[in-house]
């Protein structure tokens, strides 16, 4: 994590919360999510471990009981600061269940939600996930000549549990891909801002340089209009699931497009039973998948499977 992300964190935290920060030094290099649940301590998340913040005595610790805890006051305060004193300009980010920082910084939100016409608005918001994300340029250095039989990108899906690291992986996978020579053009389909992390317009993560980004846009509406529009080589989208997105990927696999994607799972095992049960996610003829696992020490361990399941490489994420 920079500093100006820290910068960015600390704008939109309670004056409660910021004025312990300001005070504590520590490396931030690391931090993956905070949890804020209203009345209970602040969770600092990190690659291998959690702490928490002791507002008595400005210091990191180890102990929930010590750990700051912010109220309903508080939350309504960050609230106001999370969308720039305006929370109407972000009622349809807020019905999604997400804000989008500068930066990528990705902030979770749930809470009471109340009728509004013919949605739901969330009325009392008090448990916010936010989550910090890291470009790891090069971690997938040794991946992608797996993914080539000679010059074809085989199609690649990227499983893991939730908190693994799919989408640093598909990101820096997504930047290596698009600086080589020979390619034409990448779309990514960034309906949640976390891979470029576009701020008005502009990328804010190095997704390489013929990349076309979608950014805010549905994948199903997206997908179809890059097709036609945009003539990719490889289309690539994170946290694909739903039957429409397996169809439109589909879609793209038999028009010639390479396929980059990412999908929750629990295991690989499961991935195959759900492909087995479900004729449409059969019609997706990933050629490679990815699966990534986090280990004691925080670590990234990546095996690559071919289509019929079989291992061809393990190795740590760099």
């Amino acid at each position: 994590m920079a500093e100006k992300q820290m910068d960015e964190l600390k704008q939109i935290f309670p004056m409660k919360l910021r004025q312990v920060m300001e005070k504590i030094t520590w490396d931030v290099a690391e931090l993956e999510e905070i949890r804020i649940r209203i009345g209970q301590p602040v969770q600092f998340i990190t690659a291998g471990d959690y702490f928490y913040v002791d507002p008595i005595h400005s210091r990191k610790t180890e102990s929930a009981e010590a750990g700051i805890r912010l109220f309903a006051e508080d939350l309504q305060e960050m609230m106001t600061y999370l969308c720039e004193y305006s929370r109407y300009a972000y009622a349809k980010q807020l019905r999604q269940g997400y804000l989008t920082l500068p930066g990528g910084i990705r902030v979770g939100v749930c809470g009471q939600y109340m009728a509004e016409g013919t949605h739901l608005a969330m009325e009392y918001p008090m448990f916010f996930s936010i989550r910090i994300p890291h470009e790891k340029k090069g971690c997938a250095n040794w991946v992608v000549p797996w993914l080539f039989e000679k010059e074809r990108f085989l199609h690649t899906l990227i499983l893991a549990a939730p908190g693994v690291g799919k989408t640093t992986c598909l990101r820096d996978i997504l930047r290596l891909l698009s600086n080589r020579v020979n390619c034409r053009g990448i779309a990514l389909l960034d309906e949640r801002y976390e891979v470029a992390a576009v701020n008005f317009g502009v990328p804010q993560n190095d997704v390489g340089m013929h990349t076309d980004v979608y950014s805010g846009y549905e994948k199903e509406a997206a997908s179809m209009q890059a097709i036609r529009t945009m003539a990719p080589q490889v289309l690539a989208l994170d946290e694909i699931g739903g039957e429409k997105d397996l169809q439109n990927i589909a879609y793209a696999m038999r028009c010639g497009i390479g396929v980059l994607a990412t999908m929750h799972a629990g295991s690989v095992s499961e991935y195959w039973e759900k492909r087995s049960m479900q004729p449409w996610m059969a019609e997706c003829a990933f050629l490679r998948l990815l699966w990534m696992e986090k280990e004691a020490d925080g670590r990234r361990m990546l095996t690559i499977y071919n289509e019929m399941g079989d291992v061809l490489c393990t190795k740590h994420l760099v």
